[in-house]
């Protein structure tokens, strides 16, 4: 980061270490149905989810350092380049493990959000402008920035994805026409809503309650899957399934069934029932939570 003072340099450093460390912390908890410390996929192991955590750093940093230059009008925010950015994140995850994908949905929340951080650094405005920052950054988008995330999907082996594909339209017209499938892609054409107004706050809510990080992150977790059916297990299985695992993770949070029996319930051996869009969005509020705090 040749030319750029200390101070800078620091804030960058920051919100890079906010991007893994949610994203350990994210992959660390107990969740239901998700690969963790105490269980494996067949063809991913929780080692493979920490290595690529470490393996985003390069990425974030330049997506930052791209969002600052951004806000300091030395490039357009259509130059910021998140579909390069997260085709080469998913690259760098891919050569750190030989499992699955395990970042492709959390490398398309974490880009926009570090390059808006970013952007922050010389405006020094509140954190609420961060979000209108990812708005601009999302509206900005270009052809290119598609093209990019198509060869970030290819990478990471997603095939379900491959049927929202629209060629030569901007990333943000291609979420547009996502929403209906993809709750990450909804979230990006919105302003990240649900992140924004439902993750953090209760985010914060469940932490000062319970004074453990994973405890707020588990309950967090629970809160979105009953709210929000999740959309992995949706294009895997169906909706009905989708919603029917939404109401089981109300009943948990109403202390009706354990989190144990949920999450046998959710472990098939297809993985068919892995709530990963909603692990994705929980590692994007971590993000933004520990970028606003600390």
């Amino acid at each position: 980061m040749v030319g750029i003072d200390k101070e800078t340099k620091n804030r960058i450093e920051q919100i890079t270490n906010a991007a893994q460390l949610a994203a350990v912390l994210e992959v660390s908890t107990e969740k239901p149905g998700n690969v963790t410390p105490t269980h494996d996929f067949s063809d991913t192991r929780y080692e493979d989810f920490l290595a690529g955590s470490i393996a985003i750093a390069h990425t974030i940093e330049e997506a930052t350092l791209n969002g600052y230059k951004a806000g300091k009008g030395e490039i357009s925010i259509s130059e910021i380049g998140i579909g390069r950015l997260i085709f080469e994140g998913v690259s760098d995850v891919k050569k750190s493990h030989s499992g699955g994908n395990t970042h492709l949905g959390t490398l398309m929340l974490m880009i926009p959000i570090a390059s808006a951080a970013g952007m922050c650094i010389p405006q020094r405005p509140r954190f609420n402008e961060l979000r209108k920052n990812i708005r601009k950054i999302i509206e900005g988008s270009t052809v290119d920035d598609s093209r990019n995330f198509y060869k970030a999907i290819e990478i990471a082996s997603v095939g379900g994805i491959r049927k929202l594909i629209k060629k030569d339209i901007s990333f943000h017209e291609l979420m547009e026409v996502s929403t209906k499938r993809d709750r990450i892609a909804e979230e990006l054409t919105n302003g990240m809503k649900i992140i924004f107004e439902v993750g953090i706050p209760n985010l914060e809510k469940f932490y000062n309650e319970k004074k453990n990080i994973r405890e707020a992150i588990l309950w967090v977790y629970l809160l979105l899957l009953s709210k929000y059916p999740d959309t992995f297990i949706a294009k895997k299985v169906g909706i009905l399934k989708a919603k029917e695992i939404s109401e089981k993770a109300e009943e948990v949070l109403k202390g009706k069934i354990s989190t144990e029996e949920f999450d046998r319930e959710l472990r098939t051996d297809e993985n068919s029932l892995n709530p990963g869009t909603t692990a994705d969005m929980v590692a994007a509020i971590l993000m933004l939570w520990f970028i606003k705090n600390y």
